[in-house]
């Protein structure tokens, strides 16, 4: 575990955050202006350029995650449970926390995610030409109406946090890996560039959170 990671994330601090959030709404807001342009040129691309993008986007489904880390979190659990030599004891603590830890990471922002989209209910791009980037359909919706913010984005980028904070030599790797999948969310039509936006802020503030509370807990170093 890197023992300098910072509690706030992208070199932010405490006094620092109401500018970062200010600058951070400006970007989204500007998004907002390209969002018709960028979805009307991936909507004209060949085929040949978006179909790896259609493998890629998969694994920004939470499930791959959450299903094995449930699981290693409740097969840790009950190891620790049993009797055995502190050497195994060791290795069982460290299944539990580290599934546990990934878990929340990512299930909790993904929880939010999902309720801020159907509070908002912007229309995803496909119904672009008929309803536009601004249609709103709050609280009650459907698939279709829960563009905003990207939950894919979300989930890959709080796993980004998560796993870089276990393994940061690999930070480099995981961060690719996370942006890769959040492009293809816009590269499929299926978000704009402001959902994939907010979706990547919502997942690495969300994971730092959970980060930090086990840390408070004492359940990581």
């Amino acid at each position: 575990m890197d023992k300098n990671f910072k509690k706030w994330p992208l070199g932010l601090t405490k006094s620092s955050m109401p500018i970062f959030l200010l600058f951070a709404s400006a970007i989204l807001i500007a998004l907002t202006f390209i969002d018709l342009s960028i979805t009307r040129w991936v909507t004209g691309l060949d085929e040949i350029i978006t179909a790896p993008f259609k493998i890629i986007t998969r694994a920004g489904n939470s499930d791959w995650i959450l299903i094995p880390t449930l699981i290693g979190a409740i097969v840790g659990l009950i190891l620790l449970k049993i009797k055995m030599a502190k050497k195994m004891w060791v290795k069982a603590q460290f299944l539990f926390i580290s599934s546990a830890y990934i878990f929340t990471s990512v299930a909790l922002p993904g929880i939010v995610a999902n309720l801020i989209k159907r509070l908002i209910g912007r229309a995803r791009p496909m119904n672009i030409e008929e309803l536009g980037i601004f249609k709103f359909d709050p609280i009650i919706n459907g698939w279709t109406s829960q563009s905003f913010p990207s939950g894919d984005a979300t989930t890959i980028f709080a796993l980004f946090v998560a796993l870089t904070f276990l393994m940061p030599k690999l930070k480099y790797l995981f961060l690719l890996g996370a942006i890769l999948v959040a492009l293809s969310r816009i590269m499929v039509g299926v978000h704009f560039p402001s959902d994939v936006f907010g979706g990547i802020l919502l997942g690495i503030f969300g994971a730092y959170a959970v980060r930090n509370y086990f840390i408070k807990k004492g359940w990581l170093e």
